[in-house]
């Protein structure tokens, strides 16, 4: 199941309950702090969302994350993450140690790297993901964690963003 976790996080970041969004609708971020942020935000939410066993959930979570990458990814986009949430509920039916699993990135701050008009590299400082697998009272069966950049294979201590119309979105370029 960990290795999954990652390999599908890795999938994710390499390549709440709201209404779905259209495909060219995208939220983006007013700064590159903030869509990263905010994109963070919602992927804690859409792995804790109790209805993610629901295929209609798990496209509405990933028509929204999608969202915040840049216009011309976000077809892309939409395909991972239902790839990453239909298999993050799959595993999670029968999770390798107890009744269920939980997936969380918690961080400190953001900050820009480096930015120009068009482009910058946001660091998520101090970026922990942590998978905890529960049994069915809840408690806490085993608990891994590790670096976020590190384990989905940033070579630079950032994630890319790119500025669209005004608005920054998270991109696979950079």
């Amino acid at each position: 199941m960990a290795t999954t976790c990652w390999l599908l996080l890795a999938l994710l970041l390499s390549s709440c309950s709201a209404a779905a969004l259209e495909e060219n609708v995208g939220l983006g971020g007013v700064t590159p702090e903030a869509v990263v942020e905010s994109f963070l935000e919602d992927f804690n939410a859409a792995l804790a969302d109790p209805a993610l066993n629901e295929a209609a959930t798990r496209q509405m979570w990933a028509n929204r994350l999608a969202s915040y990458f840049a216009p011309s990814e976000r077809s892309d986009q939409r395909l991972a993450m239902r790839d990453m949430l239909d298999g993050f509920a799959s595993a999670n039916t029968r999770p390798a140690r107890g009744s269920r699993a939980e997936v969380t990135i918690t961080y400190d701050r953001t900050r820009v790297l480096r930015a120009n008009d068009q482009t910058a590299l946001v660091e998520v400082v101090n970026a922990i993901i942590t998978v905890r697998w529960r049994d069915s009272e809840g408690n806490v069966l085993l608990e891994r964690n590790g670096a976020l950049l590190r384990l989905i294979g940033r070579e630079e201590h950032g994630l890319p963003v790119l500025r669209v119309d005004g608005r920054w979105y998270l991109t696979e370029a950079g």
